[in-house]
């Protein structure tokens, strides 16, 4: 099969959520008709140009909240709330049930790195790993700047230590 055909069919949805599979977001993900799914709608040559790039195509839900979370070898420490709309910044609860949950998929996955973000959603009450991103290209809105110097100078310095 050609690269820039499928490798499967997308879900059986008419509108899809398209995003790369990879944490350097090569392009924006965004919900596009299935049946317009194409190299052009997801703007190939303009910010990448490997056709074979895997991408991950998912069925549209809607996101009713958004909360991002700094992980340092494993452990969640620090987080904020965060709305799309306006991009505002909120404080998170250290206590609450989206912490919890964060805590509970770092603990669960494998870090693709010391340092890294992962960001929780609420979709039809339920709250899912939306994504994960590198930590020297992610916005930490609100998340308390001391905690994350203090816990990721700790880091570098192992690392850099061998």
């Amino acid at each position: 099969m050609p690269a820039h055909q499928l490798v499967a069919e997308p879900p059986d949805h008419d509108a899809v959520f398209v995003r790369p599979d990879s944490p350097l977001k090569p392009f924006s993900g965004r919900v596009l008709e299935r049946s317009r799914i194409s190299l052009a709608a997801l703007d190939f040559g303009f910010y990448f140009d490997d056709p074979a790039l895997p991408v991950v195509v998912a069925p549209a839900r809607q996101v009713q909240r958004e909360w991002r979370y700094v992980v340092v070898d494993g452990e969640v420490v620090a987080g904020s709330a965060y709305e799309a709309d306006g991009r505002r910044a909120l404080p998170d609860d250290p206590t609450g049930r989206p912490w919890a949950f964060a805590k509970a998929v770092a603990s669960d996955l494998e870090p693709p790195e010391s340092v890294y973000v992962l960001d929780v959603c609420e979709s039809g009450g339920e709250l899912r790993l939306l994504e994960l991103n590198p930590f020297s290209g992610a916005d930490l809105y609100a998340c308390d700047a001391d905690d994350v110097v203090r816990t990721v100078s700790v880091a570098a310095r192992r690392l850099a230590q061998g």
